[in-house]
């Protein structure tokens, strides 16, 4: 009886221990990654980090620290409860509703495609960088920046006197609290704050003769007195940091970003172009259109207008599909070739409308040219704005570099 006792007691302490385990194990399996709960709804921690993502860096600061974290998900809960709400209300079913979801849900689909797979077939390589640094130097260039204080006044004579009494060691800021006639900067010692001279200046507003003689100062410097567009000032510069070109170290992940977009936008319209031709499409409203239109120069006219680079593609591919006879078809493609070139730099697109020229074209006038951008395709080179660019290249008997 005893043993019996015993034994019972051993099986009862072991099944409170499991007991004890499986409910641990649960409450770790509930908990894990949640952050709240609504109902019988959750938020995960990856809902949170995602919605924190999105916030632009002052927003970001408003929930940091973990008071702030709380108060974001406070902000979540109510989104949530609102969104259960809407559900029992059966908002979900209504028919432009669900549009308005299935639209959402495109739009994040592109975006991810473009992301996931359009981006990672993205290379940029030394080359390429340093081509775009070497030509385009401009934008890597950073501007003179100054930091000034002036007086200003209509009357030259006066002007004059400043001057005179400045060069005697009275203080220009005290001359400009009290008796310059700015009364922007008068009340802040004449200061005119930082600036870049050829720009907007406080006070001086754009002005070329201003800044050119600004420009010449440097830090500690008192100017004799400017005439400008609307009077007389004397500038005392306190700080300048001149222009300077940017090291390729410091734009090196800026240049990269402008490259993969760049090939990114022409990968993704080389995609785009593959799934047009492998899918079966029919756009009525572009039917309808060109039936309005007479002419293949209607046509031609429409592509000039045209800002989106794959509708003005389209536009130059109607008129080689519905007037290949015309004169404007052989120029149509050419353009074709031109704009996968030099816009997108989609060289395989390019050769293929270019070869279809030749081809079909072989005495047309712009033949000339597309075997000229033919072997040229794969040169580097700063990309031609115009063909009226590539052809005075052609001209001058150039060849990209």
């Amino acid at each position: 009886m005893r043993r019996a006792t015993a034994m019972t007691l051993i099986l009862a302490a072991a099944a409170l221990l499991t007991a004890g385990c499986s409910r641990k194990e649960k409450d770790l399996e509930i908990t894990s990654g949640i952050a709240a709960r609504v109902g019988d709804a959750t938020i995960t921690d990856r809902e949170v980090e995602l919605r924190l993502d999105r916030l632009n860096t002052q927003q970001k600061s408003e929930y940091a620290g973990k008071l702030g974290r709380a108060r974001f998900l406070d902000m979540m809960i109510d989104e949530e409860l609102i969104y259960e709400q809407a559900k029992k209300e059966q908002l979900h079913r209504d028919p432009e509703i669900r549009l308005q979801i299935a639209l959402s849900e495109k739009a994040i689909l592109l975006a991810e495609y473009y992301q996931r797979v359009i981006r990672p077939r993205i290379e940029v390589t030394d080359e390429e960088i340093e081509a775009y640094y070497r030509d385009n130097v401009e934008e890597f260039t950073t501007r003179t920046l100054m930091r000034a204080q002036h007086l200003f006044t209509k009357d030259r004579a006066k002007a004059d006197e400043w001057v005179r009494r400045l060069r005697n060691g009275e203080d220009f800021a005290k001359i400009a609290s009290q008796e310059s006639e700015d009364e922007t900067t008068s009340l802040v010692n004449g200061n005119l704050g930082y600036f870049n001279p050829g720009g907007y200046v406080k006070s001086i507003g754009y002005s070329d003769r201003w800044s050119a003689a600004v420009e010449q100062l440097e830090a500690g410097d008192v100017s004799g007195v400017i005439p400008f567009e609307k009077g007389f000032s004397i500038v005392k510069v306190n700080e300048k940091t001149p222009a300077r070109v940017q090291d390729l170290s410091e734009v090196r992940k800026q240049i990269i970003e402008t490259l993969q977009d760049r090939k990114g936008r022409a990968q993704f319209y080389h995609a785009l172009e593959e799934l047009r031709k492998s899918t079966r499409i029919v756009n009525y409203a572009r039917e309808e259109y060109v039936k309005t239109l007479r002419s293949a120069r209607e046509l031609w006219e429409a592509a000039q207008l045209e800002n989106d680079t794959v509708r003005r593609i389209q536009f130059y591919r109607d008129i080689v599909n519905a007037y290949p006879q015309d004169p404007y078809a052989p120029q149509a493609l050419f353009m074709i070739g031109f704009t996968y070139a030099e816009e997108l730099s989609d060289h395989v697109n390019a050769r293929k409308s270019l070869d279809e020229l030749i081809r079909n074209y072989p005495d047309a006038d712009v033949v000339e040219s597309a075997r000229w951008l033919i072997d040229n395709l794969q040169k580097p080179h700063p990309k031609f704005q115009s063909v009226d660019e590539m052809r005075d290249a052609m001209e001058n008997g150039q060849e990209k570099e």
